[in-house]
């Protein structure tokens, strides 16, 4: 199943979240490889983060957004995370994408890997339309402020090795050893 099927997709600029004013509600949540961090903001998920340390996810995500607001909101976004790691669950969960322009065409591309396959940073380019910013591809890549509900990790090096990931290399393998055992079910 592809993640665009199980996500209700939003986005906003930068400077047009900074303008609003908005703010975000987050809470840490158990799943099934550890703890992460889940901004709500409008209503919708706004980032998501693995949290081996709660202090150091949430200065992740404030350096993201060093403007917005942050209040800590018990259970806020715990919904949100249990439709994440159920991929039977129907329900699409609400995303807000908060970057710039191409942080934003990446992220919604990133959607479109099936669960359990990967791409390249230059497959990526090329059906963005921009063959030679691979390189700037992968910074959006990596920028990506919702782990798993848009799947960075499904992207991988050119010889198809698997590379970077901000949460680490064996959560990254982890959750695509996952994603192929529930999606052949």
């Amino acid at each position: 199943m592809l993640m665009s099927e199980r996500v209700a997709l939003r986005s906003m600029s930068r400077e047009a979240f900074a303008a609003s004013g908005l703010s975000f509600a987050y809470a840490f949540h158990d799943t099934p490889f550890g703890e992460v961090i889940a901004l709500i903001c409008d209503g919708a998920l706004a980032g998501l983060g693995f949290a081996q340390d709660r202090q150091a996810a949430l200065a992740d995500m404030k350096r993201r957004w060093p403007k917005a607001s942050f209040t800590e909101q018990s259970g806020a976004g715990a919904d949100f995370v249990a439709r994440i790691f159920n991929a039977q669950t129907p329900k699409p969960v609400p995303l807000l994408l908060i970057g710039g322009d191409l942080d934003r065409a990446v992220w919604e591309a990133l959607l479109a890997i099936p669960a359990g396959s990967f791409t390249s940073y230059g497959a990526l380019a090329e059906k963005l339309g921009r063959p030679k910013a691979a390189r700037a591809i992968g910074g959006a890549v990596g920028r990506n402020p919702v782990c798993v509900a848009v799947p960075c990790h499904r992207v991988r090096g050119k010889d198809g090795t698997p590379t970077g990931y901000h949460w680490g290399l064996s959560t990254k393998q982890a959750l695509l050893d996952w994603e192929n055992k529930h999606s052949k079910m």
